[in-house]
C-alpha cells in the first residue's frame, strides 16, 4: 500500500470521519441509525468545498462477508461519497484509509472500483503543512495489539459467526472494543502520543513511508490523526480529561493529564448515540505569514430547533478549535 501525499494549500479545506461500520440494515448495522445525520453532513462538506479524509472502518467487513449487501442497503450514501471521488488523485476530494474492520481493502479494492473508478485504499495519509511539518492520518489499530495479527483473526471469527447471530438479544459485544472500554482507550491514545514525543515504534504493522516518519528527526514536527477508539480527542485530551483539566472535577478513573499536548487528535465516530463527530482541518493565514492548519472537533446531531415552535434540526456544532502554532 501507499501513503497518500497532499499539501496543504491555502484553500485547504478537510473533514476527517472515522468508523462508519456501514452494515447491511440489520440490528447489528451500527451506522444505520445515524445515516441520515451522516448524509446531511456530507451534504454540507461537498457543497463547502471539502475534501473527505474516511479514516478506516467504513466498510463493516468483520460482520459481513461481501460489500454487496452493505452498497444495496446503503445506496443513497455511496451516491454521494461518489460526488466527492475522481479518478485522478490529484483531483479526487475522497481519500480513503483502511482500518482493522475493512482491512479487506488492503487486498482487494476490486469491489469498491465498482462503484469508484480507480479508486485506491491506503494505509496512511500524509498532509505536508509547510516548514517541516505533516499530519499522519492513520486508522489507530495499529497501536491496539488485539486488533491486528492472530487476535484480531480472532475477533473477526467471533464477530461474524457468535457476535452477529446475537446482537438482536442486547448481549455485550465479545471482543470488548477499544469504543467501550475507556482503559483500552487511554492506552492506544498513550501509544500514539508516543509514537510522536518518545520516537515509539508501531507495534502493528504500518506501510514503509508513513512508518520511516516516526525516525525521522522531522518527526518532532509530526501530529498524528486517527480514529478506532471510537472516543473524539482534540490536542491530546478526550473531551472528559478536558473537562478535568480546566476545572479539576471528576471521577476515579480520569486520566490525570497536565494539559493538551498538539501532536493527537482522533475524530470519534460516526455510530455514537444519535450523533457523529469528526476533525475539520481548514488553512488559516494571518497577516501575509506561513499557512497554519486549524483543527476543529466537530459534532453534528438531531436537536431541538432555536426557535419558538416545537421542531428538531440537523446541526453542526464546534467542540473544539485552534491553530496550530508553528514548532521552534
Amino acid at each position: 500500500m501507499k501513503t497518500f501525499e497532499i499539501l496543504l494549500t491555502a484553500e485547504s479545506r478537510y473533514i476527517v470521519f472515522s468508523d462508519c461500520h456501514r452494515g447491511n440494515g440489520s440490528a447489528g448495522d451500527e451506522f444505520a441509525a445515524n445515516s441520515m445525520v451522516y448524509k446531511f453532513a456530507l451534504a454540507y462538506y461537498l457543497r463547502e468545498g471539502f475534501s473527505y479524509i474516511e479514516l478506516g472502518d467504513a466498510e463493516e467487513l468483520w460482520e459481513n462477508g461481501s460489500f454487496a449487501p452493505i452498497y444495496i442497503t446503503h445506496t443513497s450514501v455511496y451516491d454521494l461519497l461518489r460526488k466527492f471521488h475522481d479518478p485522478d488523485p490529484a483531483r479526487t476530494r475522497y481519500i480513503k484509509i483502511w482500518g482493522n474492520h475493512d482491512l479487506d481493502w488492503q487486498e482487494d479494492a476490486a469491489p469498491l472500483r465498482t462503484v469508484f473508478p480507480g479508486i485506491e485504499v491506503y494505509e496512511a495519509a500524509l498532509l505536508r503543512a509547510g516548514e517541516g511539518e505533516d499530519i499522519l492520518f492513520i486508522h489507530g489499530h495499529q497501536a491496539d495489539p488485539v486488533c491486528y495479527g492472530w487476535r484480531a483473526r480472532i475477533s473477526r471469527w467471533m464477530v461474524r459467526n457468535l457476535w452477529r447471530r446475537v446482537q438482536n438479544y442486547n448481549i455485550v459485544d465479545p471482543t470488548t472494543r477499544a469504543a467501550e472500554n475507556p482503559g483500552r482507550c487511554n492506552e492506544i491514545d498513550a501509544k500514539l502520543m508516543s509514537i510522536i514525543r518518545d520516537r515509539a515504534l508501531f507495534s502493528g504493522p504500518l506501510e514503509n513511508r508513513a512508518q520511516s516518519l516516526i525516525t525521522e528527526n522531522r518527526a518532532q514536527s509530526l501530529i498524528i490523526v486517527a480514529g478506532h477508539t471510537h472516543r473524539p480527542v482534540f490536542a491530546g485530551l478526550s473531551l472528559t480529561e478536558r473537562r478535568f483539566v480546566e476545572s479539576g472535577i471528576g471521577p476515579p478513573g480520569i486520566a490525570r493529564k497536565k494539559g493538551p499536548e498538539e501532536i493527537y487528535y482522533n475524530a470519534g465516530a460516526c455510530v455514537l448515540p444519535r450523533c457523529i463527530t469528526g476533525i475539520e482541518i481548514t488553512a488559516q493565514q494571518n497577516a501575509g505569514g506561513p499557512i497554519r492548519p486549524h483543527f476543529s472537533l466537530v459534532k453534528w446531531a438531531i436537536q431541538p430547533a432555536a426557535v419558538a415552535t416545537p421542531s428538531l434540526v440537523i446541526a453542526r456544532s464546534v467542540l473544539e478549535g485552534a491553530a496550530i502554532p508553528k514548532k521552534s
